[in-house]
């Protein structure tokens, strides 16, 4: 896209920028909702249009206008919708959830000038507390295997400077330990137009994802508003629909900057910022966030699709008091194909079979027998080997395993693990995390590992299990200083 100077300042957009730190998000109280401006005569020459057919019209079930207190809307499961007027609150906005599941934002700054808005969803945390209730975050930097965004928007915009970004935060500690600990503030601009500028290119080209987006290193702010250093990233032609793979980001940042690995990744923030004198309408179709296994959907065709992981997979979160002492770095680089799409039949007196690992399907393949993907690494025996009907697991203080449910549970009451060690007592060398639970396995059961195959079950409500989380699955890492050898022969829900 064609790029000149700047219509604000540096000094201006830092100011402008100052109030992120207002951004507390609470729900505020429902106003009804305007009308969207004449399109016709808002959106002339210039205006941008993403979509054959424009922005969405349809009715809203939910909508909030003009809040004072950062007013939000749930649209999905662990996605939040916020209302953020960041320094312009002459502008008018709304945001709304469409009855199809479609959700947005339209606003009015054509009779505002200065400021700067960002009307946003967001997945995961902020640095000042904000949270959706995503398990995958915040993530520790060194353990994003996989982060994926896909997303398909509709969006109009004209008469003034705006941008469509993604960011994110790098942060000393979980703002659920502490608050204001970021040290990084990271954007990506999907798409821009020609008022918006940040200067010449610091390297374009830095790379092209797997998915085919090229993305330039545009620049480096010593502060994007608060004290955090702030790296600004653009996709070459702006993001025409589809994925984006952002552990490129990541990647870049420690390979070329020397991030640290052990700073947590807060979440993901994607929205419109607009200036003065600018009008605008933006539609979610599609946006969907695929952390190390675990996708997280929403929009209109977001109840339709299986999540599916399509990359790497996870790696073990680290949690703060006990963080491992080393990265995974083995990990399976096949990319699975899609899952068929299948449901549990809670009350059914059946066990739920996760995983029995008799070859069908093979573990290589990356399939447990729900049909969802399952993986392991940062073993002594790398993944894990199969033997006599039962993976094989060799662990000197490191390893991971994740099986993906990936449907509710809510039916089932216990997790049976059928194991067995080469020592016996191995429950205490295991930490446990499935929905939103983390414990050391000998925390959340009263059963023993032994040297011959015997059941440890886990009683879901007493460990603290949401069973119907989304993207639920059962993960174990082995980074707690012990070494032996645990064969899982099943892995089941009762």
């Amino acid at each position: 896209m064609t790029q000149h100077d700047d219509t604000q300042t540096t000094d201006e957009q830092t100011d402008d920028r100052d109030a992120k730190v207002r951004c507390e998000s609470a729900i505020g109280t429902p106003q009804s909702r305007r009308g969207f401006l004449a399109a016709s005569a808002a959106l002339g020459a210039g205006a941008l249009a993403f979509g054959a057919e424009g922005p969405a019209t349809a009715a809203p079930v939910q909508e909030k206008c003009n809040t004072e207190d950062y007013g939000q809307i749930q649209v999905a499961d662990g996605f939040a919708l916020l209302d953020n007027q960041w320094g312009n609150s002459a502008a008018d906005q709304c945001i709304w959830l469409n009855e199809d599941g479609s959700y947005g934002y339209d606003f009015d700054a054509s009779d505002t000038s200065g400021g700067i808005n960002y009307p946003e969803v967001l997945v995961g945390t902020k640095p000042w507390g904000t949270d959706t209730g995503v398990d995958e975050f915040p993530i520790r930097r060194r353990n994003v295997d996989e982060f994926v965004l896909d997303v398909e928007a509709e969006y109009s915009q004209s008469g003034g400077e705006w941008d469509w970004a993604e960011e994110w935060w790098l942060m000393e500690r979980p703002p659920s330990q502490q608050t204001e600990t970021h040290q990084y503030e990271v954007m990506l601009l999907f798409d821009w137009n020609d008022q918006h500028d940040h200067g010449p290119v610091t390297v374009e080209g830095a790379w092209t994802d797997q998915y085919g987006n090229t993305v330039d290193h545009w620049t480096t702010y010593g502060s994007g508003g608060t004290d955090a250093t702030f790296y600004i990233f653009r996709i070459q032609g702006g993001h025409d629909g589809g994925k984006v793979d952002m552990t490129e980001v990541v990647d870049y940042l420690t390979a070329e900057h020397d991030v640290a690995e052990d700073l947590w990744l807060s979440g993901v923030e994607l929205g419109n910022e607009y200036w003065g004198g600018c009008v605008g309408e933006t539609t979610y179709e599609t946006f969907d966030v695929t952390i190390n296994g675990s996708t997280y959907t929403s929009g209109s065709d977001g109840g339709d699709r299986t999540p599916t992981p399509t990359a790497t997979p996870s790696t073990p979160t680290d949690t703060p008091e006990d963080p491992p002492t080393e990265t995974p770095t083995d990990t399976p680089t096949d990319t699975p194909e899609e899952p068929p799409t299948s449901t549990d039949t809670p009350g059914s007196g059946d066990a739920l079979v996760v995983n029995d690992y008799d070859g069908d399907p093979a573990w290589s393949s990356n399939r447990n027998d729900l049909g969802e993907w399952c993986g392991a690494g940062s073993f002594e025996n790398g993944s894990g080997e199969v033997s006599d009907g039962a993976l094989v697991l060799e662990y000197d203080n490191g390893g991971w395993l994740q099986e993906q449910i990936n449907r509710d549970v809510s039916g089932r009451e216990t997790l049976v693990l059928r194991v067995s060690g080469a020592e016996g007592g191995e429950e205490s060398e295991v930490q446990f995390s499935m929905g939103g639970a983390t414990a050391l396995l000998s925390e959340v059961t009263s059963d023993s590992v032994r040297t011959s195959a015997g059941d440890v079950a886990v009683d879901l409500d007493a460990a603290g299990v949401d069973p119907s989380a989304s993207g639920l699955s059962v993960r174990l890492n082995f980074w707690q200083g012990g070494s032996s050898t645990l064969s899982i022969h099943e892995i089941r829900l009762e």
